[in-house]
């Protein structure tokens, strides 16, 4: 052992030779530690968004994931979306018909697209409301 490693050795005996200094001094310890950890903790990644739960009808609630009481809700029907078929490839833009305009032969790739995009928004808003949630109060 080095002499640095014998002092420290030293200093840990003394430290527990007093009982009771030393369990007061140890919760001061622990207690700064928990608050520095509490001060440093960082908002989960943006791209976790919790499990909803369902509180109501017509509402989905993400709670805090720290579970310190705070929610941002989201209404579990936005209502109704306007559904961008895609065209054809090499469709002229001024046919008159729809059908030579439009590939109907795929409307699941319009669906899933549709709501692709409605899924990236709601995560969106609820990392947004996350974000500053841990900003005020994290």
């Amino acid at each position: 052992m080095t002499d640095d490693e014998f002092d420290d050795m030293d200093r840990i005996r003394e430290h527990f030779a007093r009982p009771g200094a030393a369990a007061r001094e140890t919760a001061e310890y622990l207690a700064a530690r928990r608050e520095a950890a509490r001060r440093a903790s960082r908002p989960p990644p943006l791209d976790i968004v919790p499990a909803p739960e369902f509180p109501r009808f017509g509402v989905a609630r993400y709670s805090c994931p720290r579970r310190c009481g705070w929610w941002h809700d989201e209404p579990t029907d936005p209502g109704p979306t306007r559904l961008i078929l895609p065209t054809k490839p090499g469709a002229d833009p001024e046919a008159s018909r729809l059908a030579d305009l439009v590939d109907l032969d795929e409307p699941g790739a319009a669906i899933s697209l549709d709501s692709e995009s409605r899924l990236l928004a709601l995560r969106s808003r609820v990392a947004a409301a996350i974000e500053e949630h841990y900003a005020r109060a994290h």
